[in-house]
């Protein structure tokens, strides 16, 4: 940091005063410190504001959070309350009404709401009736204007003959699954029709250019590669329809399973069904313990067996837009070098792993992966492992990408670029419901080939995971900047451990959103700058921590983290309950700089604050949790620095409940602020401390104003 840009604090070490005499809302008696109030928070721009970002592409509901910071926290309980019951593996085989189920309408509230506005999510109206898959085939088979019977001369040829051929493939299935899966099939024909309507007014080499482009991450930050084609059908494509289509595929997929789980196979013979439809193969195994190749694959169904499935399977691409698959149960092995596992590339590519203790590998593009499409990875039982390089794991840009895993202690490994990440205008989610599970991504730049700028000289890399949503900052370079999406890592219940480098457990950059929510259980977090709560220019980083004694680490000489918010930032870390730790090497413990909101709160427990900033001159100038450091361009009114005079920025730090433990002189039961001649009360830029022995926070937002009009 320069010298002359941080702000003195005093430490008041003396009970609180009558302005938080604890008997109100612990946060409003805080803001009441400085003689604010919870409406003061936020920002809504100004066109006029010379400079300030115009970017296209944000999410539906960045907007309203910026101008409600502490509605960010109320946006990531309710992500995390619905995939603690959507996800509920008591309730996944009912109908919850039109025909619908709960993966269905985990797809719909977690993908397809913070996206799109235009369904309200009661039905995929799949509809069509239950026939033998050999007929459904023949009706996809014409669906693609392909013949069915072959005539020439005034005669019919002996061959081909798929009629024929298929009767004889399809009576090799067990007693009971033929229509089921004919059902599916054409099922996949109504969802086909939608998924191409999407990209009726698209030219073709620029979707397969799309479809194609594996390196949309790494090049978001400094914005090095612009992609022309992808604004091009940004603003081409239909999305309505292209999400109808992964709704219906979701739906029909799911059902197949229910309905199938129903026959109660057993002793299912080992068999191989090999079709090559005019939109991919159809490949259909038995029992047996099976090699199945996933290479230009529309569906792929599997009744039971430890299975090894390579390639491309659940991946669609420019020309096949749909790729399905459902494996009803076995301990699976799934590799790829190429996009699969659930990736929607310009298209739907969903996979359904109903039991079993599954492995999952790939090097990109897979697990739950959405570019201009729709990818689900949905693994319904067992304990499984995930490993993939690039995006995936829950990964987003201008599409949606879901990884869900129901049940069972799992472990998660990646480079870079998920476990919930939200690109350009993406939405990316990994929700898991239940188990102790491990959160993984690879540190060491020299590991992974993406090295950090904001940790010279050490090996740590850029992560962009765990609840990170990151836009294409194009500003210093071709100015073709892309709004960030939402990133979301929703974790249910279970000790569980995070690691990772920069960029991670609910961060932002550029207009995106990033929220890490975790439900309950002894966690521990381990991050290293922009980590647990962070974000920089303009966007929203949230973490919440719902109970556990928890561990809130930044390392490796760490700064930016644990709630830092760097120009026009809201970073929120909140832990409600439990005896937790948290620690970072220099900076971090609710900053704030160039006019951001910054909010560390823990509302119970015996808790430990630790920094190595005694050690360092920072202690001299005062640097304690909760302190929004200075610039004196905050003060200018005229040129490019308009906005910052016009605006206010906080960092709040508060402590709530039980003996706590600090470094140097701070005490609990007080608060400390910016000394009288501080330039900060004239900047409006705020910093508060507060440590108070009891309190209540309700976060409930402040409901929408009524009209004034006469009263009735």
């Amino acid at each position: 940091m320069r010298a002359g840009l941080l702000p003195v604090v005093t430490v008041l070490g003396c009970c609180l005063s009558a302005a938080c005499a604890q008997k109100g809302d612990a946060l409003d008696e805080a803001l009441a410190l400085v003689g604010m109030r919870r409406a003061d928070l936020g920002w809504t721009p100004k066109g006029w504001w010379p400079r300030y970002p115009d970017v296209p592409y944000k999410l539906r509901a960045f907007d309203a959070l910026f101008a409600e910071p502490l509605d960010t926290i109320t946006y990531t309980r309710a992500l995390g309350q619905t995939a603690w019951d959507k996800l509920d593996p008591a309730e996944l085989d009912k109908e919850q009404g039109r025909g619908s189920r709960n993966l269905f309408q985990a797809v719909q509230r977690l993908g397809i709401d913070p996206r799109f506005g235009g369904f309200r999510g009661y039905t995929a109206n799949v509809l069509a009736p239950e026939v033998p898959l050999d007929e459904a085939i023949l009706k996809l088979t014409e669906a693609a204007h392909r013949p069915t019977r072959i005539s020439t001369f005034g005669m019919e040829l002996p061959y081909p003959t798929p009629k024929e051929d298929l009767a004889e493939m399809v009576a090799r299935l067990p007693e009971g699954v033929s229509p089921i899966l004919g059902q599916l099939v054409l099922n996949i024909i109504d969802a086909h029709y939608w998924a191409e309507l999407a990209f009726r007014k698209v030219d073709g080499n620029d979707r397969i250019v799309v479809a194609t482009r594996y390196n949309v991450g790494e090049e978001l930050v400094d914005a090095f590669d612009y992609c022309p084609q992808m604004d091009d059908l940004a603003r081409s494509w239909d999305e309505a329809c292209l999400w109808y289509a992964g709704q219906k595929c979701v739906q029909a997929l799911d059902d197949a399973r229910v309905k199938l789980a129903e026959l109660k196979l057993r002793n299912v013979p080992k068999f191989a069904f090999d079709w090559e439809s005019p939109w991919g193969w159809i490949r259909i195994r038995g029992g047996g313990d099976d090699r199945v190749d996933g290479t230009n694959a529309l569906l792929i169904v599997d009744l039971g067996g430890d299975d090894r499935y390579q390639g491309g399977v659940a991946a669609s691409t420019a020309e096949r837009p749909i790729g399905l698959l459902l494996d009803l149960r076995g301990d699976d092995r799934y590799t790829s070098v190429q996009p699969a596992q659930g990736a929607g590339l310009c298209g739907v590519g969903v996979l359904i792993d109903a039991a079993g203790d599954d492995r999952y590998k790939a090097r990109h593009y897979a697990q739950g992966v959405g570019q201009f499409g729709l990818g689900l990875c949905a693994d319904l039982a067992g304990d499984d492992t995930y490993f993939n390089k690039y995006s995936g794991q829950g990964c987003g840009y201008f599409g949606i990408g879901l990884l869900f895993d129901v049940s069972g202690q799992d472990q998660y490994v990646l480079y870079a670029d998920g476990q919930g990440f939200g690109g350009n205008g993406g939405v990316g989610v990994l929700a898991d419901r239940s188990g102790a599970d491990c959160y993984t991504a690879i540190r060491e730049h020299s590991v992974t080939g993406r090295p950090s700028y904001h940790s010279r000289d050490l090996d740590v890399g850029v992560s962009n995971c765990q609840g990170c949503g990151m836009g294409r900052r194009g500003d210093g370079a071709d100015g073709h900047s892309w709004a960030g999406g939402l990133g979301a890592l929703l974790d249910g219940e279970g000790d569980d451990y995070y690691t990772a480098g920069n960029w991670s457990m609910g961060t932002g950059y550029w207009f995106g959103i990033g929220v890490l929510h975790d439900r309950g259980g002894n966690d521990e977090y381990h991050g290293v700058v922009y980590s647990q709560g962070t974000g920089a220019h303009f966007c929203i980083g949230v973490m919440v921590d719902e109970a556990g004694d928890d561990k809130h680490l930044a390392e490796e000489n760490s700064n930016s983290s644990l709630a830092w918010a760097h120009d026009f930032t809201i970073g929120i870390l909140l832990d409600v309950s439990g005896d937790d730790l948290y620690s970072v090497d220099t900076s971090g413990l609710a900053y704030s700089i160039n006019r951001s909101i910054a909010l560390l709160i823990d509302t119970s427990g015996n808790d430990v604050y630790k920094t190595d900033l005694e050690q360092r001159k920072e202690k001299e100038q005062g640097l304690l949790p909760g302190t929004a450091i200075n610039k004196e361009n905050f003060r200018a009114r005229g040129g490019v620095s308009t906005y910052f005079a016009d605006t206010a920025s906080l960092a709040l730090f508060l402590d709530v409940g039980g003996s706590d433990t600090y470094w140097g002189d701070i005490q609990n039961n007080t608060h400390w602020l910016d000394p009288s001649d501080s330039p900060n009360w004239a900047d409006r830029n705020f910093s508060i401390g507060v440590d108070r022995a009891e309190g209540t926070i309700d976060f409930t937002p402040t409901p929408v104003k009524q009209p004034s009009g006469r009263k009735m």
